[in-house]
Parts: C-alpha cells; structure tokens; sequence
C-alpha cells in the first residue's frame, strides 16, 4: 500500500507501537514526521527503521502544549508543504483510587497526556489538510472508553474523550475530503505490559502489527469511506 507521496505525523513514535508503526509507515514509503519527548529516543528510532534523512523530521515536543504542536505541524509543513496523515499514538495508563480519592494531578496528568495531546495535534494539522482537500486522522482510544475499569476514571474518562473528538472531527469535516477515525485497542502485546502482567496469556492481547495494519488500511484510499468509526481490536481478551 504506497505511500509514497504522503507526510504522515506521528506521536508517540517511540513507544512500543510507535516503533512498529513507524516502520511500517516507513516501509510504505511515507514522509515521517516523527515526535516524542525525547530527542535521543527519536535518533535511535530513525537509524533502527533505517528512516533516511530526506523522508525524516525528528522532533521533541510537549504536545500537551498547543503552541508546541503548532511548532510540530509548521515544521513539516516549512519542510515539505503539506500534512496528510495524522497518527495520535502519544497516551499513558496509570491506576488511579476509586472517584472520591482521585487527586487534581492525576485528573490533569491523564487528560494531559491521553486527550489534550490529541486534540492539541488535530487542531493544529486540519487547516493543512481542509486546505488540500484530503486528509487521515486515527486516533488511538482504548477499550476501557466503552468499557470502564475499576479504578482509573481519569483513563476511562480522557479515552472516551478521544472518542468524542474523533467523531466530531468527522462530521464536521466529512465534506471536507477528510476522515477520522478512532481506534479501541484491549491490552496491547509490549515489553511493558508483559513485564508488568506475567501471569497473562500474552498470546490473547492485540499485536502492535495488527494495529499498523489497520492504520495503514485507515490512510489508504481505500479505506476514505470510513469515517467516524470507533474501531474495537479486542484481541482474544
């Protein structure tokens, strides 16, 4: 599925489903706009995809910020005159108390890192992308936006958010050569959760290959008439 002529942004690039989905942006032959915290991390990226320079922007922002990922979107735009594609990867669990118990910071640290980064990168790339007429945004929710768990409403309640600005984008720009979709992973296959759970079956969660593989579907042509689709990969879980 080609590529080739596409700039794609992706947050999160360096976590344990950016790198997969990253290489296989790469290996469409995408232009990859590639960003997280880190500057090193996103190096170490690039050479581990074998990302050449011509095809790579590397750069370290807070998206939680909505003047940094403004300085994101412009940056690819300066360097190659256009967004395309949209891939919000950037997000983070952590267990929270019951309602009553959760404290302001862990309200703010996941609406921070699992919403307002997400909303702070569509914004700033749909004027591009209206501008042009064509445009791929998919955005990673999580399973527990339709299905809460215990303990982690502040989670629960940014995933669920990802949703409804998914679905508002869409219909506010399905005329617009514009689509935006969402994607609802259960426990995702990585290094981390495998750590942390050791008792699980790992061979029941979702594999990042599985999700690059939809996204790829996503931002074809192909799958343009999906839009506003809230796309459950539960895996066998």
């Amino acid at each position: 599925m080609a590529l080739s002529e596409k700039v794609v942004v992706i947050t999160g690039a360096t976590g344990a489903l950016g790198r997969v989905v990253s290489r296989a942006f790469a290996d469409a032959g995408a232009r990859l706009a590639l960003t997280a915290t880190r500057s090193d991390a996103l190096k170490a990226l690039a050479a581990e995809i074998g990302l050449p320079d011509e095809r790579a922007l590397l750069y370290a922002a807070d998206l939680s910020r909505p003047e940094e990922a403004r300085a994101l979107v412009d940056a690819a735009i300066a360097r190659w005159s256009e967004v395309n594609v949209l891939l919000n990867l950037a997000g983070g669990w952590a267990k929270a108390g019951r309602l009553s118990d959760v404290t302001d910071e862990e309200w703010n640290g996941m609406l921070d890192l699992n919403l307002r980064t997400c909303l702070n990168m569509c914004r700033a790339v749909l004027p591009s992308m209206e501008e042009r007429g064509w445009g791929r945004i998919v955005n990673i929710g999580a399973r527990s936006a339709v299905d809460p768990g215990t303990r982690q409403a502040p989670y629960d309640v940014a995933k669920a958010g990802v949703v409804a600005l998914t679905r508002s984008i869409a219909a506010d720009y399905r005329r617009r050569g514009i689509a935006a979709n969402v994607i609802l992973p259960s426990t995702i296959d990585t290094p981390a959760n495998r750590a942390a759970m050791g008792d699980a079956d790992a061979s029941r969660w979702v594999r990042p290959e599985e999700l690059a593989a939809a996204m790829l579907f996503l931002c074809s042509e192909e799958g343009g008439s999906l839009n506003g689709a809230v796309i459950p990969v539960f895996g066998r879980v």
